[in-house]
């Protein structure tokens, strides 16, 4: 079964397109778009999050985007069924082993080998603790680090929130961060602006039918209908409120 990783690979690079012109213009990092493509969900946040991006990049490519999501949802879906116990694999691999051969000691001298094994490495162990000076912690590996990078970029990007407007007509608009005044100012038609929060932003509109919405590159609507003053709308994770 074709992953959703390798869909959109294969769509962005049948499209012509780099993962950079992916970035810029879904304003997602490098190692963001890289995660979705090679499937690496796991260094993201939360699948809520899984599913924003994966709109985003849908969205990008000219793709239906529920589509794209039912396509992770079944691809998680059958990874997480196909994932065995393992000792329930090992327990069977003894299993059959022993009934090819028929020789029941030769499950109990493998047991007793592998406990003999791991006494003497816990001896040894214990024998180079008391005799050498604490070592130096290892340096992470490459791949180590990459991760840890990944990861904290995309935690770094979910914390915050990012507002941007793209003005139809000619508006004011004022706009708090967080309960602290960040903006007040009129905008022309075609200007655009863009503010981040932690976790809330709260508008006045003069025209509410002429300023577009945007929250982390996805278009919430308009401010209001018509040229009617909006006042005290909330703009959170969870959309557009008054």
């Amino acid at each position: 079964m074709e992953s959703v990783g390798q869909f959109l690979r294969q769509t962005r690079e049948a499209q012509e397109k780099t993962i950079d012109e992916v970035a810029k213009a879904t304003r997602m990092s490098r190692q963001i778009v890289g995660a979705l493509e090679e499937d690496r969900f796991s260094v993201l946040p939360a699948p809520v999050y899984v599913k924003g991006h994966l709109r985003t990049y849908a969205r990008f490519l000219g793709l239906n985007e529920d589509d794209v999501v039912q396509m992770y949802m079944r691809f998680t879906q059958q990874q997480d069924s196909a994932e065995p116990d393992e000792w329930d694999a090992v327990e069977l691999e003894m299993h059959e082993t022993s009934r090819r051969t028929g020789v029941f000691w030769q499950r109990v001298g493998i047991v007793a080998l592998a406990a003999v094994i791991v006494v003497a490495g816990i001896v040894w162990g214990v024998q180079r603790v008391r005799n050498r000076p604490d070592p130096a912690p290892p340096e992470p590996t490459q791949e180590e680090q990459v991760l840890e990078a990944t990861t904290q970029d995309t935690l770094i990007e979910w914390h915050q929130l990012e507002l941007t407007v793209v003005a139809r007509e000619r508006t004011w608009i004022r706009v708090s961060a967080d309960a602290v005044p960040t903006a007040d100012l009129t905008l022309n038609a075609g200007d655009e602006r863009t503010w981040q929060a932690n976790e809330r932003f709260t508008l006045d509109v003069g025209n509410g039918g002429g300023l577009e919405l945007y929250l982390d590159g996805s278009l919430l609507g308009t401010a209001g209908t018509g040229s009617r003053l909006v006042e005290g709308l909330i703009v959170d994770e969870n959309g557009m409120s008054h």
